[in-house]
């Protein structure tokens, strides 16, 4: 009798066991499915901040190519935006490149239509592309914002990235 009594208390620690072990392969699989959704994420941001600076870049050759539009003797810059101008298709397919200024509205356009197609748009208050003028250092800034990985709803996610440009 007293081998029954052992025998089904060694069968009982050994269940015990088990749901110890199915525990803590959960609590893994968990932590493994955790860790693939971040990577999903930053793989995600990843690729937007590669495209932000992509775009950027191309808009600063875009300047390399037109420097009396981007750099003019007298005047401002062609160059210069604000954000707040919408540009078309209709603009961005333009012909008409007779002066610099033609040439500059041309790249804007087509630049403000890719970043809209390549860029999550950034939280409310903040514009998905800037160009302005440092006139401490002489360049041209060319800022564009994204949205960005959150860890919250209550954070703002938006991401900048700025370059300079002096011809």
């Amino acid at each position: 009798m007293d081998q029954r009594i052992s025998r089904g208390r060694i069968d009982g620690v050994s269940l015990i066991e088990v749901m110890v072990a199915v525990l803590v392969f959960s609590i893994g699989l968990l932590g493994i499915a955790m860790l693939q959704m971040r990577g999903a994420q930053f793989t995600k941001e990843s690729g937007s901040r590669t495209s932000a600076i992509i775009l950027a870049r191309s808009l600063a050759e875009s300047m390399r190519a037109n420097p009396k539009g981007a750099i003019p003797a007298t005047g401002d810059s062609d160059y210069l935006y604000d954000g707040t101008t919408a540009y078309t298709e209709a603009d961005c397919a333009s012909t008409t490149l007779d002066t610099p200024a033609d040439v500059a509205k041309r790249d804007l356009a087509c630049w403000q239509l890719a970043l809209k197609k390549n860029l999550p748009a950034p939280a409310a208050g903040h514009s998905v592309a800037t160009v302005t003028r440092d006139d401490n250092l002489g360049t041209l800034v060319i800022k564009v914002s994204w949205a960005g990985v959150a860890d919250d709803e209550n954070t703002d996610s938006t991401q900048t990235y700025s370059f300079s440009y002096l011809q």
